[in-house]
């Protein structure tokens, strides 16, 4: 009996084996689907003329029958099929008995060679660049798609052109893995080595070079083009004979970049010797340090770098020139994304955060379900503990949907069950360690729950880019549900993780405001005009510092060879005339100092770095040769007028630094007809600054540190008309806003240095406490540094973190001990500052020892401030570190507040005396009254966030913040209380309120820490019932948080003190107004002002 069936036959294979512990595959055909007549026989059926191939179908192994040119067994099925089964055999376990594929290990490698020779061959002619398009019908007709057909063109122009890598972006979903195959092709490439991040990556990418993927059923590749024979190189062999015998026998090889680079010296030449061209894909996973030695080997062929980001999960730059972006806005309007929704919660309590961010993605994945849509949930951890922790409250709150875990401990069989289980609907939610895998492809997986936050640009685009992927089943939008108020991340994740953004615009802004940065880099180099720089020009990062000539003509950086021999020149001039930039490097060989043996030469490499700003018609000369100041080079270039800025000029880069502290100074002055150098630093230096203004000797060199612009900065200049900053240009482009930031100053006739080294700070070492009034106490700037919850103070083991921890002066006389106290919810300690000829202790004096605990370091505090010694602040202005005090200039000493400026309150009803709210918002309190007046505002001057900060470790008594277009304005309150029933003018009633406006301005210079310190006190506050709050909440508060990538932070402080009435303020107090306010100014330019009655 014979019948007509639609028959599908799995792939057949011509080499399929294992050589030296490492698979090599070759199909001769893949899957194939047609109708064929269908006869028995004996004890088989025969497919007639398939593929010009009579086949029989047997459920054992049989002789090949008479005329039969394959045997195909079914060894799991009983019963041969028939005319109602179903026919599709690429479903169901089967096996080809005859003709049985090739064991090449043991054919002579040259035979295997000639077969890869001929697979080479078989390519000639066959590739169409055939694109994607869609008939005016709406039907599609299948091809290379848009992105792909880019992605060709710029690789295959740019191996044209250069031998140099080269990135292709291309966003997760467009195609990387065929453009791949297509440039395989289309290149008739020989010998083709794949690296990939991981085993999971090697056998999905191996797979689809051994079928050729889309290539021929889409009609790009002529069904005439033989299979590559593909390696999967998943163990070195021993030696490199063995590996060169593996190699030989295949057209691709996929390894991961792990095991071909960490292997030997001697494999990793085969390697490179063997390989014509090299793909690496998911090259943002690679590192510096392990790719750029493995890469060098492969100097002059061509290497393509594949990747959805430019940036490497170390956050740094993928290296090579990025020759095709296919941009993510694109690729979502084309079709090859859904839209993300995402849906933020916020929750800073960590042991609630998980069931947050669980309730709002499980209620996102039933709505899915309940609208008929085909999708499953994945919950990301970055710990296989957490992902066991995730997994059981997921079952126990969605036990109907099956959670399962998927994590690295797990056997094979494991994790295979658990992914199939997910194929088959069984199970609605995954819980797993970062991702499932590089290249992992489900498309139901549409609800992600990032209950541990990406903390890299690269791995976030990946992700989003996975879990949007295009289908045509029944799949609607992706939800991303994350927990804003957790997000410790770099500025360019903010936007996308700011809460109530609109996803779908965030994503597109984020990856193309990466990729651009990459870009404009890539330009700026780009714009040197010379093809093959032998020095990578995106590695050079030179010290912000130059000599600076005056020009009268252009510059002609053609002419830098006058100045530089050319067998000096080891590396360019590189010019980018556009930026009027030049690079080049030198090589220079002398003899040892320690011998004359003249074989032997030291070799001295210097980096040169020219720019010629044509506005201020200035030349900067940057070089890592300090040995002089290249006039020569300078007038090479810009001609014989070209004229170095010296002397007392170059000190012009020092204007617009506040309290400039030098902390080393060089004098030279001349005696009997020589020249004397002197050196001083730390407390030298103020005497002989002094003495350097009298006697007029002359300042040779000096550095130091200050305030510009409201941010602190370093820099330091020689006479000799060098300019530095401790800053290193990671990027030419830096380097050259430096220069123009420098030029300014220098071309400004109306600076006077005479004025900038009368402001200079001068310290004076101390042997006894300053005869003044102190005032406040603050941690040093290494303390200031840390995160407030990553520092915790013990006293009597109650643990307080560093946000609940006040240093506090303790109220003496300016001739008494000098005492201040440490203050936390758990106790207080006094600890009192003692002076030695040279040193300085800090000593209990009443209370418990208090200790500090880092990690797992814990200190005595005693101890602890004597390697990190606090800073104490006076009533005159001036502050002490260690025995070193810093007061201020005679100008600055003269500065009084204006009495018109005392602002004055309305104070009836308040108890001047009583300074704080309490828990029941005494409205007889300084503080209510402030916050009552915060509240009243309307209309443009109302605030949207009022904070009662009051308590050890405040901020201020009371914080008020607002948005405007471009800028957050933050207000602190500092309330004190009177010591007297009615207002006067007691000085006592500033000291300590004067101290803590002066001591909050450090709040100005970091305000991600000023954000997470409200943060971090709320979530105290509330485990007591209570809220900080008086207007808004942690939501807004977030919410303000994520918009300082765009807004600016100004600060304001105020001090209300109703003890003081203004008309009868005093010199005394009205001069330590003014030392207040000078020191908000001169460091980080903030706003001051004073209330009392």
């Amino acid at each position: 009996m014979a019948f007509t069936k639609q028959v599908t036959v799995p792939v057949t294979y011509v080499v399929h084996t294992l050589v030296d512990g490492n698979r090599v595959t070759q199909l001769e055909a893949s899957e194939i689907q047609r109708e064929v007549s269908i006869t028995e026989g004996r004890s088989h059926l025969v497919l007639d003329d398939f593929g010009g191939k009579r086949i029989a179908v047997a459920l054992k192994s049989i002789p090949p029958p008479a005329g039969i040119d394959r045997v195909l067994l079914l060894p799991d099925t009983d019963e041969l099929p028939t005319a109602y089964s179903n026919w599709d055999f690429s479903q169901i376990a089967t096996r080809w008995a005859y003709p049985k594929p090739l064991n090449i290990g043991d054919e002579p490698v040259e035979q295997s060679a000639l077969r890869t020779a001929d697979v080479v061959d078989s390519w000639k002619d066959v590739f169409s660049f055939k694109e994607e398009r869609v008939e005016a019908d709406g039907s599609a007709i299948p091809g290379l798609r848009p992105p792909q057909i880019g992605a060709l063109y710029c690789a295959l122009g740019h191996w044209r052109a250069s031998s140099k890598p080269a990135t292709v972006v291309m966003p997760t979903g467009t195609g990387k893995t065929e453009t791949m195959l297509a440039l395989l092709i289309a290149q008739r490439i020989p010998r083709l080595l794949v690296l990939v991040p991981s085993d999971a990556l090697r056998e999905q990418i191996g797979s689809k070079f051994v079928s050729l993927g889309w290539l021929k059923r889409f009609g790009i590749v002529s069904e005439s083009a033989m299979f590559p024979v593909v390696g999967y190189l998943k163990k070195m062999p021993k030696d490199a004979g063995a590996l060169q015998s593996l190699l030989n026998r295949c057209n691709v090889v996929v390894a991961t970049m792990s095991i071909a680079a960490n292997s030997r010296a001697s494999h990793r030449a085969v390697i490179a010797d063997w390989a014509s061209h090299v793909f690496i894909d998911e090259a943002h996973h690679v590192s510096a340090t392990t790719w750029t030695g493995f890469r060098d080997l492969f100097v002059d062929k061509p290497v393509l770098q594949f990747t959805a980001t430019p940036f490497r999960t170390d956050g740094k730059l993928v290296d090579g020139k990025v020759i095709f972006n296919y941009p993510l806005r694109r690729a979502q309007t084309e079709g090859y994304f859904r839209p993300i929704n995402f849906r933020p919660v916020i929750e800073y309590n960590n042991e609630r955060s998980d069931l947050k961010i669980m309730e709002r993605a499980l209620a996102s994945l039933r709505e899915d379900l309940a609208a008929n849509l085909d999708h499953i949930l994945m919950a990301r951890v970055h710990s296989i503990k957490r992902a066991e922790d995730l997994h059981a409250l997921y079952r126990r709150h969605a036990a109907d949907l099956n959670p399962l875990i998927v994590h690295s401990r797990q056997t094979a069989v494991e994790k295979r069950t658990a992914l199939q289980s997910l194929r088959a609907h069984e199970s609605r939610v995954i819980v797993c360690v970062d991702m499932l895998g590089e290249g992992f492809d489900m498309p139901q997986l549409k609800v992600a729950a990032l209950h541990d936050m990406h903390k890299s640009l690269a791995i976030t685009l990946q992700f989003t880019g996975r879990f949007t992927r295009t289908s045509t089943t029944n799949i609607g939008d992706a939800t991303v549900v994350a927990n804003i108020a957790d997000v410790e991340v770099g500025e360019r994740l903010r936007d996308l993780y700011a809460e109530d953004a609109e996803w779908n615009d965030l994503l597109r802004v984020l990856s193309e405001g990466a990729t651009e940065d990459e870009i404009r880099r890539s330009e700026f180099l780009e714009g040197f005009r010379e093809s093959a720089p032998q020095i990578a020009l995106q590695n050079i990062a030179p010290k912000m510092s130059a000599v600076v000539f005056r020009t009268g003509a252009a510059w002609d950086p053609d002419r830098i060879g006058r100045a530089i021999k050319p067998a000096r020149m080891f590396a360019g001039p590189f010019h980018n005339p556009g930026e009027h930039v030049v690079v080049f490097v030198t090589k220079d060989q002398e003899q040892v100092a320690w011998g004359d043996v003249r074989d032997l030469k030291n070799t001295t490499w210097n980096v040169f770095v020219l720019h010629w700003s044509e506005e201020q018609r200035l030349l900067f000369i940057n070089s890592s040769d300090n040995s002089s100041v290249h006039e020569e080079l300078a007038r090479a270039v810009c001609g014989a007028d070209a004229t170095l800025i010296r002397g007392e000029q170059i000190f012009k880069s020092l204007h617009g630094v506040n309290r400039f502290l030098i902390q080393n100074l060089g004098l030279r002055h001349v005696i009997s007809k020589a020249v004397q150098f002197s050196m001083y630093s730390g407390a030298d230096v103020g005497p002989a600054l002094v003495a350097a203004m009298r006697q007029n000797r002359a300042k040779s060199n000096l550095f130091g540190r200050g305030y510009e612009r409201g941010d602190k900065v370093s820099v330091g200049c020689s006479q000799k008309g060098r300019l530095w900053s401790q800053r290193v240009a990671y990027d030419l482009a830096k380097w050259v806003e430096w220069c123009h930031e420098v030029g300014a100053k220098l071309t400004d006739p109306n600076i006077s240095t005479e004025e900038i080294f009368r402001n200079v700070v001068i310290p004076e070492q101390v042997t006894a406490r300053p005869a003044s009034v102190l005032i406040a106490v603050n941690w040093s700037e290494e303390m200031l540094h840390r995160r407030e919850d990553a520092v915790d103070i013990d006293i009597g083991g109650v643990v307080s973190a560093l946000y609940d921890v006040d240093l506090e002066p303790e109220p003496t006389p300016a001739d008494g001990p000098l005492r201040f106290k440490l203050r936390t919810p758990g106790g207080e300690s006094t600890y009192e500052v003692r002076f030695f000829a040279d040193d300085v202790n800090y000593v209990l004096v009443e209370g418990t020892a208090a200790y500090v605990v880092v990690g797992r370091k814990r200190e005595r505090l005693d101890d602890w401030l004597r390697a990190e010694p606090p800073t104490l602040y006076f009533a005159n202005g001036a502050t002490l570190v260690h025995n070193e005090l810093f007061p201020l200039t005679a100008t600055e000493r003269r500065v009084v507040y204006e009495r018109e400026r005392l602002v004055a309150w309305d104070w009836t009803g308040v108890n001047i005396r009583k300074e704080s709210q309490g828990a029941v918002k005494a409205a007889d309190s300084i503080q209510k009254r402030v916050i009552d007046r915060l509240m009243a505002l309307e209309g443009d001057d109302q605030v949207d966030i009022v904070f009662d900060d009051d308590g050890s470790g405040e901020m201020a008594d009371v914080v008020a913040m607002k948005v405007h277009p471009g800028r957050i304005d933050v207000s602190l309150y500092h309330c004190k209380y009177s010591l007297g029933d009615r207002p006067g003018a007691r000085i006592d009633d500033l000291y300590v309120v004067c101290g803590q406006a002066q001591r909050s301005v450090y709040w100005k210079g970091d305000p991600e820490r000023l954000f997470r310190h409200l943060q971090h006190r709320e979530v105290g506050r509330q485990r007591d019932g209570r809220t900080r709050f008086e207007r808004g909440d942690l939501r807004s508060l977030s919410t303000m948080s994520q918009s300082l990538r765009s807004n600016r932070l100004t600060l304001k402080i105020y001090v209300v003190q109703p003890g003081v009435r203004n008309a009868d303020a005093t010199p005394a107090q009205l001069e330590l107004l003014g030392v207040t306010e000078l020191y908000l100014r001169d460091t980080y330019d903030c706003d001051f002002e004073f209330v009392g009655s």
